[in-house]
């Protein structure tokens, strides 16, 4: 029954992002271009609408209660509807590093660690004046804001926040007389007491895909656990604020035990997978214990869900959240992602852009968001929006937000690109977790002149 667990989501790792529901607002590493029917390409400059890139609105067949009333309120702040591209997180961070200097597109959407590698570029125009002037600008919450900020100027405005969480099958636990796992070394005992007594699932997936956003979130989170910064400011330059100990830990107890060790917590045949596999894997019931964000809470349909009716009550009375298991030394501690969207700073329409922006960002706008995927509202960031939680099971991703971290103001593109090799050395079983940790830390160390 395992072997056929394998099969099903192998299929669902080679969809497209586009078709995946939730999944694709927040983390989301796969996907089409352009899946709006848009390439993304201007079509005639200052005399066309402005044009806004994105990949959150879902892509399903549920209703475009957030989508229309976007379009809506932008429509009404310029005049005119704007023109729309849609594209994956990875597409869009690669299209915009490279192409932002054309003026295209005017505004768009992201996650934290792409608008930190923007401002770094010079792509994105400062929105203080323009924000501090808007009439529900006081209402979001300062750690949101403080998330989009660098050196004093305000790049993005928050539309979307949540904190990754361990969501757990509480049917399971409870069936197996087991608590929660709180550390590391209590969370491989249970994932391996799972894996000998159920043969029609697997304990844990975690993304290991090469170049996976979602990978790279999930890492953070552990090393959240262990410092509060990977890097701290020091005078105009950074200072790793971590050990090479303390990396090599977390790539032992997230990577090697998970997928190399003699007995893997994660099913093997499963490495080299991103969100495409994972979320769907436990909506589908194939994970006891998954690290995801909000929006899981409500991906019911589309393609990559085999039985609707099955993931709603799995979600509604099986699923439960907590703050995830932490290593020798570690605490409470996880990835704070807030979400912004942004102004080409390369753009010849900016103050439409910062329309834009404002009508993303407006409490109206995140209503209908919380209405349409009720996952992203979960933990709002502006106080005029109120959580969608409730269900009980669902209300500690609150205190889970509460110990997010977001990332420091730095060029990440640099640690992503060595991480992903080590992590999937590691995660194969063909480098030590502790002499990646000391090969890694000794990058990063060479890094802090470069930051």
């Amino acid at each position: 029954m395992k072997a056929l667990g394998v099969g099903a989501t192998a299929g669902l790792a080679g969809c497209g992002g586009g078709d995946g529901g939730a999944a694709d607002e927040m983390g989301g590493d796969g996907g089409s271009s352009g899946s709006d029917g848009s390439s993304g390409s201007s079509d005639g400059g200052s005399g066309s609408p402005p044009l806004f890139w994105n990949y959150a609105f879902p892509n399903d067949d549920s209703p475009p209660v957030w989508r229309e009333a976007f379009i809506e309120n932008a429509t009404e702040r310029l005049g005119q509807e704007p023109r729309m591209g849609r594209f994956s997180y990875e597409d869009l961070r690669q299209k915009y590093l490279t192409g932002a200097r054309t003026g295209d597109p005017d505004a768009i959407e992201g996650v934290l660690s792409h608008l930190t590698e923007y401002v770094k570029a010079g792509h994105l125009e400062p929105l203080n004046d323009f924000a501090e002037g808007l009439d529900f600008y006081d209402g979001f919450v300062q750690s949101a804001l403080d998330a989009v900020t660098y050196r004093g100027n305000l790049y993005g405005l928050p539309y979307n926040g949540n904190a990754r969480a361990l969501i757990y099958r509480l049917d399971i636990l409870e069936e197996l007389g087991q608590d929660v796992p709180e550390t590391a070394a209590e969370f491989q005992e249970v994932g391996r007491m799972i894996n000998s007594e159920y043969d029609d699932l697997w304990a844990y997936h975690n993304c290991t895909k090469d170049g996976s956003v979602r990978a790279f979130q999930e890492w953070m989170s552990h090393v959240y656990q262990h410092t509060d910064q990977l890097y701290v400011p020091d005078g105009e330059s950074w200072s790793l604020n971590i050990n090479a100990d303390q990396l090599g830990q977390v790539f032992d107890n997230w990577y090697y035990q998970i997928y190399a060790a003699d007995d893997p917590v994660g099913n093997p045949d499963q490495l080299g997978t991103g969100w495409q596999v994972n979320d769907p894997g436990y909506l589908n019931g194939e994970f006891a214990f998954i690290e995801c964000g909000t929006w899981l809470r409500g991906w019911t349909t589309g393609d990559n869900i085999n039985d609707s009716e099955a993931t709603s009550q799995l979600l509604e009375n099986n699923t439960s959240v907590a703050h995830l298991p932490y290593g020798e030394g570690g605490s409470q501690g996880t990835f704070l992602e807030v979400k912004p969207v942004m102004v080409n700073s390369h753009s010849d329409q900016k103050e439409a852009a910062k329309q834009i922006a404002a009508a993303f960002a407006e409490p109206d706008t995140l209503r209908a968001m919380g209405e349409d995927a009720k996952g992203n509202g979960m933990t709002p960031v502006h106080e005029d929006v109120e959580s969608t939680i409730t269900n009980e099971n669902w209300q500690p991703f609150t205190d889970v937000f509460e110990t997010g971290r977001a990332l420091a103001k730095i060029g990440w593109g640099q640690v992503r690109e060595p991480f992903y090799g080590y992590m999937q050395e590691v995660a194969y079983g063909e480098t030590d977790p502790y002499e990646a940790g000391q090969q890694f830390h000794d990058e990063l160390k060479n890094l802090e002149s470069e930051l």
